[in-house]
Formats: C-alpha cells, structure tokens, sequence
C-alpha cells in the first residue's frame, strides 16, 4: 500500500512539473522592446496585444508608468473606444484588472477622464464609468498625498 501512495506522490509531482516550465521568463530584450514601446501604444487592441505579449514583464516599474501613460491617453483623448475596451475585458478579466488609472498619471487626465466616465459614459457602460471615476478619484487622493 506504501508503495502505491509513493508511486501516485511521485506521478502527481511529475504532473506538475510541466505546469512550471510553462510559465514564460522574461528575457531582457522582451523587457527592453516592452520598456520602449509602452508608452506609445494608443489603442486598446495594440495595448492588449502587449499585455499579451509581455505579461511576464510587468512587473517592470518603468514599463507601468510607459503603460500609465499610454492608458490615460486612450481613455483621455480616445473617450470613444470604450465599448471596445470593454468587450476586451469581458474577452480577459486579467487585462481589465490589469487597466487601471493611477497616481503616475497626469492630474489633468485623470480629471479629463473622470469627467467622461460622469458625463459622457456610453449605454450599458455605467460599471466600467464608475470604476474608473473611484480610480481616478484615489489616483488623484494618492497623487495629493505624495505632494505632502
């Protein structure tokens, strides 16, 4: 009976063990080309494409702020895709957690966007208005208190 316990610890460890080699490192040109280009993006399909491309990247400091940047500018002055971003959340909650507005982001685009998810929040879109009007809300609180 031992020996069947052993034998069935040893196949499920084994098991697992492709699980782990799965996960994609990321190289330093994968995190240098992502660097460069994160704050140029300015679409939601190319941003998901790189959210694709290098999610395991992003944990990189500099390329978030690249990608802060890229997302007030869509949100900012591309109010009107935000249907589109939507349909890309509800494709991968991952990307819609991951979309997010924060403190690096400019104080005038954060109110800019804030005021298009209260006054000009498209039908059906009143959840993603409200979460991004709390974010901007705590980028802005943030941001202030940074200035302390």
């Amino acid at each position: 009976m031992r020996n069947y316990f052993a034998v069935a610890a040893l196949f499920l460890s084994m098991a697992a063990l492709p699980v782990h080699s799965e996960q994609k490192q990321c190289s330093e040109s994968q995190r240098t080309r992502m660097e460069t280009k994160s704050d140029t993006i300015r679409s939601w399909d190319a941003l998901y494409r790189s959210f694709m491309t290098y999610r395991a990247c992003l944990d990189d400091v500099e390329a978030q702020e690249g990608y802060s940047e890229s997302k007030a500018r869509i949100l900012a002055d591309h109010w009107d895709t935000l249907p589109r971003l939507s349909a890309l959340i509800r494709k991968n909650p991952e990307f819609g957690r991951w979309v997010m507005l924060d403190a690096t982001m400019n104080i005038d685009d954060l109110h800019k966007i804030r005021e298009s998810a209260i006054h000009h929040c498209p039908a059906g879109m009143k959840r993603i208005c409200a979460r991004l009007v709390k974010q901007a809300d705590d980028a802005v609180a943030e941001n202030a208190d940074a200035q302390k």
